[in-house]
């Protein structure tokens, strides 16, 4: 599937390729002896941002080779000898696209891989930060129940306190079970069942008193047990949390370093590509345009990668709030996307990826839902029974997920396979269960790592 969406990616480059170097070929021809060498490659000191891409280049003109016949003589023509340069440059560049053919695959197939891995730790380390962030309100409230109970437990502790001293010192109770005692052991039944209710009652008051107190303690014993098993899942999912961003801090040096590797491959290839069409495609010869043919063939196994910078958030506020009950000055808008909003760290990052996917493709990417209000998701899930998240659970309701459009709806598409690739450089993942093998696959769904 990936294959798929890299042919019809790269031939798209090439079809632009391929009028790039046809508004180029004034230039490449305006000298009357231009220059055999395919145009240099940039040097290793040059930036990934020195890739050209189809919106760089300069407007083709429909039809532009029906207008120019040959022998029509608006430009200087080829010499023979230029011709035959133009065309043996060519070939040589074609060869070694062929060649390099081997190195992109391995490359693309590298790059795959590791954006796959980065996708599921970001999955792993939003479970870990979840889950942290569940313990921690766990360990709290059993906390504040420890608080509660402690204070029910002193009271009931000063009042049986009070008891135990006013038998020790004053005689107290004591002396009046002393009294029924004394009444209880007359003959008289009649005349000891007052006494004996009194008794009775009595002593239920200090045994419930002291029930009370026995399971407030047990109760306080409890959530302390629960506090402290809490405060350890919390020490537990921070480790994970500080693995898992390791392990991702090393994917993506290495992703970034396999697209840029890629990338830079690719600029010299099509650097020295446009120059050479450019003249082949002027030239209206048979055999140029033969050896131009050849070179796009080739040309359509290539194709370009780009990434940016994490972005900076339009405010700094980390407050957090029930699912889907965020205000609304706690979102921070979406580029190119009006009425969308997420929370700070993911617009962010979500703004910086739309503006490379734009830079590379002419066109941001397109968001049909972000952050979803409560009523929003119970609208939803009664407009997809079955299908929508239960309200109250979504992570659009946090601020932390998108639907995209423009293609990325699709599997297999140029701007699916863009996302796979590129998404987990900005903290952006597909979810498992929304893959084609998942249990309810939607290519459109994508979700920030918290």
């Amino acid at each position: 599937m990936r294959s798929v969406c890299r042919a019809v990616a790269s031939g798209a480059l090439a079809l632009s390729l391929t009028t790039a170097g046809v508004s180029g070929a004034g230039d490449a021809l305006a000298a009357p002896a231009p220059s055999p060498t395919p145009t240099a490659s940039p040097s290793s000191g040059s930036t990934a941002g020195a890739t050209p891409t189809p919106a760089a280049s300069a407007t083709p003109t429909p039809g532009v080779d029906a207008q120019l016949p040959a022998g029509a003589g608006e430009q200087p023509a080829l010499t023979p000898a230029q011709l035959s340069s133009q065309i043996a440059a060519a070939d040589r560049l074609r060869a070694g696209l062929i060649a390099s053919s081997a190195k992109v695959a391995t490359a693309t197939a590298r790059i795959d891989r590791l954006s796959g891995q980065s996708a599921t730790v970001l999955a792993q380390l939003s479970v870990a930060r979840r889950a942290e962030a569940a313990a921690r309100a766990e360990a709290l409230r059993q906390l504040q129940r420890f608080r509660s109970l402690d204070a029910a437990m002193q009271a009931d502790q000063d009042s049986v306190g009070r008891w135990a001293h006013d038998a020790y010192v004053n005689g107290g109770p004591l002396a009046d079970y002393m009294t029924f005692m004394q009444v209880l052991s007359t003959p008289d039944p009649e005349q000891a069942a007052d006494p004996m209710a009194i008794l009775q009652y009595v002593a239920a008051a200090r045994g419930r008193a002291l029930d009370r107190l026995q399971g407030l303690t047990a109760a306080q014993q409890d959530a302390a047990d629960r506090a402290e098993k809490a405060g350890r899942d919390a020490i537990a999912a921070a480790a994970r949390i500080q693995a898992a961003k390791a392990r991702l801090d090393t994917l993506l040096v290495q992703q970034r370093a396999a697209l840029a590797d890629l990338r830079q491959s690719q600029a010299d290839q099509l650097l020295a590509a446009g120059s050479v069409r450019g003249a082949l495609l002027r030239s209206h010869d048979p055999e140029a345009r033969a050896a131009d043919s050849r070179l796009a063939q080739a040309l359509q196994t290539q194709g370009t990668q780009v990434f940016g910078d994490p972005g900076t958030p339009c405010h700094a506020s980390t407050a957090t709030y029930p699912n889907g009950q965020i205000p609304a000055l706690a979102l921070c808008p979406l580029y190119a996307a009006p009425g969308k909003g997420l929370r700070p760290a993911a617009a962010a990052a979500f703004n910086a990826m739309s503006r490379a996917y734009e830079k590379e493709t002419g066109s941001p990417l397109c968001v049909t839902d972000a952050y979803r209000s409560l009523a929003g998701q119970v609208a939803v899930a009664k407009s997809r029974p079955g299908f929508a998240a239960v309200p109250g659970t979504s992570n659009h309701g946090l601020g932390l997920a998108v639907d995209l459009c423009g293609g990325v709806q699709s599997f297999g598409s140029s701007a699916h396979w863009w996302m796979q690739t590129h998404a987990p450089l900005y903290g952006w993942f597909h979810p498992a269960w929304a893959e084609p093998t998942g249990v309810l696959p939607e290519p459109w769904h994508w979700e920030f790592a918290q």
